[in-house]
């Protein structure tokens, strides 16, 4: 009788594998891989994807006409969400479409104006320029407060974007504008009487519009007071800072002044 030759083909199979996969023992038990390896090329294969995101990003931004539709608005518009921005209403239904052009010139003009007042308070800059200073803390302000309260909002689930948030941010701004255009050309002296008056007159209808508009933006209804608080506390804080951050040689000045008048001794 014959003998079976499926197991002679089992046999000889089991030897062709073996002979052709050296990392497979004898006793048909795996050896270990070389993991080192391994977590190289997962590294380098993270590290180029991770760098070609970057580089498509980088590269989308940083083209003009990405940002151009944003400037292209009319001066009706810009007036009126000028207005706009110191009624505190709830936003209507309507989807608006934000621009860059009116906060960008928001955001100048109150550079302009911290740099008048700093001239004028005798402000002095070590390792600087008053205009460079003036621009990178108004600028930085905008973009940092907008990038906090977008971060804020994107931890409590809201469906607003960052470049709405800049823009309605930036018209906000006008108030601050105007607070300290009025406390510096006619600021009686340094109670802060005046200047608490106009944050409540001005600031304070701005940045309740402003929370207003951010918290509708968030799903769940319990997380809408928060972050419209957030808004409004930040938006408090800019205006606070920019008065107290670049006045206090105004308070030597008016006090030299009143010395002077009264006839009395300046301390050296």
């Amino acid at each position: 009788m014959d003998p079976p030759t499926q197991f002679y083909e089992t046999n000889d199979s089991a030897r062709q594998r073996s002979s052709t996969n050296p990392n497979m023992k004898t006793d048909g038990k795996e050896s270990n891989l070389p993991f080192g390896d391994m977590q190289s090329q997962l590294g380098k294969m993270v590290w180029e994807a991770g760098s070609k995101q970057v580089q498509d990003t980088f590269k989308s931004y940083g083209r003009i006409d990405l940002f151009r539709p944003y400037f292209d608005v009319e001066p009706a518009e810009v007036r009126s969400r000028l207005i706009r921005s110191f009624i505190p209403r709830k936003p209507s239904q309507m989807a608006s479409v934000p621009d860059l052009y009116g906060p960008s010139m928001i955001v100048l003009t109150m550079a302009a104006l911290l740099l008048f007042n700093m001239k004028t308070s005798g402000y002095v800059v070590p390792n600087g320029t008053l205009m460079g200073t003036s621009l990178f803390v108004c600028f930085g302000s905008w973009l940092g407060i907008s990038g906090i309260i977008y971060f804020i909002g994107f931890l409590l689930n809201t469906e607003m974007t960052m470049l709405k948030l800049i823009s309605v941010f930036g018209y906000s701004l006008t108030s601050h504008c105007v607070v300290l255009f009025l406390s510096s050309v006619f600021h009686p002296s340094h109670d802060h009487i005046y200047f608490f008056l106009l944050v409540l007159l001005l600031c304070a209808p701005s940045a309740i519009r402003m929370g207003l508009i951010v918290c509708m933006q968030v799903r769940v209804p319990q997380y809408r007071m928060i972050l419209g608080a957030v808004a409004c506390f930040l938006h408090f804080v800019l205006i606070f800072y920019l008065h107290f951050g670049f006045h206090v040689m105004l308070e030597e000045l008016d006090q030299m002044i009143e010395g002077v008048a009264s006839g009395k001794d300046i301390p050296q």
